[in-house]
């Protein structure tokens, strides 16, 4: 039986998918499971699964656990596995996983900028970074023809943007409507210019910008979180049981 921490609701329906699963948030339900699916975010240093307040230990010390499953892992629980002799396997290390969860992502993106009363085509649109979501993102904006750039000060990605024809940005400033951040790290901006642009940061932390000069400025800052859940949890459900299905 597969154990599931009780997260989002992406997990909820990963549960229903599986059948043979509990999804839980408390030790009591997790007996006799050989597989244990965490959060993407792991566990902290003191084997505290994040997002809860069970200690993976004690799951450990009830259970036979011969896999498990997160997106990233420190390394506590490397070394932990490692010691009891527990497949480790990371989903944003799979190639696959990551770009179908990347391309969830901007999707999902698409439907929460829909949110206004104008069409996305008549947004002037700045992308930062071209990684996984800034690919997936560019290509759905091309096909929705809405105006954009890209900036990036990585020299990889600015050779495959220009190999995709895209517009490359010199800085970023005040003169798009829209700016989506994916870069996970603060990026040079022109702060003050940005009065009057919505900025939406879909990075991890750091995000990308500096709040202190968000805030000093007065713009327009959302910071949108673990989208594939919030606009497709079924669909992001059935990504985590795909990688489930082939690592087992």
């Amino acid at each position: 039986m597969i154990g599931i921490i009780k997260g989002d609701v992406r997990y909820t329906y990963l549960s229903q998918m599986l059948g043979d699963a509990v999804s839980s948030d408390s030790l009591k339900d997790f007996y006799n499971i050989d597989r244990l699916v965490l959060p993407l975010g792991g566990i902290h240093a003191d084997y505290t699964i994040k997002q809860t307040e069970l200690n993976l230990k004690d799951i450990l010390n009830v259970n036979r656990i011969n896999a498990i499953y997160t997106g990233n892992a420190n390394k506590e629980l490397t070394e932990l596995c490692r010691e009891r002799h527990i497949r480790l396997y990371e989903m944003l290390k799979d190639h696959a996983f990551v770009m179908e969860n990347a391309e969830l992502t901007a999707k999902g993106l698409i439907y929460y900028l829909h949110g206004g009363s104008r069409e996305l085509s008549e947004y002037h649109i700045l992308v930062l970074g071209y990684g996984n979501i800034g690919y997936y993102l560019c290509r759905l904006f091309k096909a929705l023809g809405t105006e954009f750039g890209v900036y990036t000060e990585n020299k990889l990605e600015e050779k495959y943007l220009r190999l995709e024809g895209y517009s490359k940005a010199e800085e970023i400033n005040g003169q798009y409507d829209i700016i989506i951040n994916t870069i996970p790290q603060n990026v040079k901006v022109n702060y003050p210019s940005l009065t009057g642009v919505r900025v939406v940061d879909v990075a991890s932390p750091p995000y990308g910008f500096d709040i202190d000069e968000i805030m000093k400025y007065g713009i327009s800052y959302e910071i949108v979180s673990a989208i594939p859940s919030k606009f497709a949890p079924a669909s992001a459900a059935r990504i985590i049981k795909k990688f489930l299905e082939n690592h087992r």
